[in-house]
């Protein structure tokens, strides 16, 4: 007997698979309706199954498999047996339907569902520059994005289908072209950067401690956990991923977007901050001799071609000097030139 069941428990989803691909005949489909209707046991198992499937079930699967049923049920209502039946015979089929369809409509969505996956299935892209490089992508919708050093974004295979949604971790530069009913969002962390069309600026490595979004063209509107606000052009907005505080100002945006061209703006930052940028762009390693020098704070431009040229733009405004040893850089307090900076 238990060896039988089992065996009316494998039928049954093989009926199930070739219902929901449209391959069962209406022998196998009357086979099917039989056992739910009949058997006690396998309906009370089918239960079973459906409480401990996955609870997510595609909303466009779902939509499929209901008109699906309501094909079934409708060309079920059509058969000459149904319509040869008395008056109440055929309240009683109509119930009979009804209760099949509401137990065979939760487990053919959950079969739906697994060859949906099956056949349907999502992978992620990663596009990442290292150290000391910078790379750039199109995306599937004609946005182009571009990467400083160490940086990396990540989107689905499924980007711009129904959604058009990325992470990035690092500094990236993003020409959006416009879609109104596809909104592109950023994930940095705990903030979104929600777009239709416009161009920004974000960064947002891992290793710092604050996010930033500079707004070049367009209107964005920057989410945190607090609160939200939407940015106008030459807007910049810093978050802090400690506090969870936001500051905003005006600045001129192109200047946070010459990274694309070698040149770094600073805008009262610590030299250490500054260092750590340079590093990245550089791959280079560079350690302050004097933690007091690593804390003080600079505002300007500076080309940074290469790691000599930067140095050599902040040692005009600062009393520093540096050192290379064993490929290592570094930075010491200029005694003699401090007198010049006073």
């Amino acid at each position: 007997m238990e060896k039988e069941k089992i065996m009316n428990k494998e039928k049954c989803l093989d009926l199930f698979e070739r219902y929901l691909l449209n391959q069962a005949s209406d022998e196998e489909v009357a086979s099917l309706y039989s056992f739910i209707q009949n058997d006690p046991d396998l309906n009370r198992w089918l239960e079973n199954e459906i409480k401990n499937s996955s609870p997510e079930i595609d909303e466009k699967v779902k939509k499929r498999m209901l008109n699906h049923i309501q094909s079934q049920i409708n060309e079920e209502k059509k058969t000459k047996r149904i319509r040869s039946q008395t008056k109440q015979s055929n309240k009683y089929s109509l119930r009979w339907i009804v209760n099949v369809a509401a137990i065979l409509l939760p487990v053919v969505l959950m079969v739906g569902v697994y060859f949906y996956s099956q056949t349907q299935e999502v992978d992620y892209l990663t596009v990442s520059a290292g150290m000391g490089e910078k790379a750039g992508l199109s995306l599937p919708d004609g946005s182009k994005i571009s990467i400083n050093s160490g940086s990396k974004v990540i989107y689905s295979t499924a980007y711009n289908k129904e959604e058009r949604i990325l992470e990035l971790h690092g500094e990236g530069y993003f020409e959006i072209s416009p879609n109104p009913s596809k909104p592109f969002i950023v994930q940095c962390g705990d903030i979104k950067v929600k777009v239709l069309g416009t161009v920004f600026g974000i960064n947002a490595y891992d290793d710092d401690s604050t996010i930033s979004v500079v707004l070049n063209s367009g209107k964005v509107e920057f989410i945190s956990p607090r609160e939200s606000l939407i940015m106008q052009p030459n807007d910049r907005v810093t978050y802090n991923r400690d506090t969870q505080q936001i500051h905003t100002e005006k600045v001129n945006a192109e200047d946070y977007m010459d990274w694309r061209q070698n040149r770094i703006r600073f805008e009262n930052e610590t030299l250490e901050h500054i260092m750590k940028v340079i590093s990245r762009m550089h791959n280079t390693d560079i350690v302050f001799d004097d933690t007091q020098l690593a804390q003080q704070k600079f505002t300007g431009t500076i080309n940074n071609v290469s790691v000599q040229s930067a140095l050599k733009a902040l040692s005009l405004t600062a009393p520093i000097r540096y050192e290379v040893r064993n490929g290592v850089i570094t930075l010491f307090e200029d005694k003699e030139a401090v007198q010049y900076f006073k």
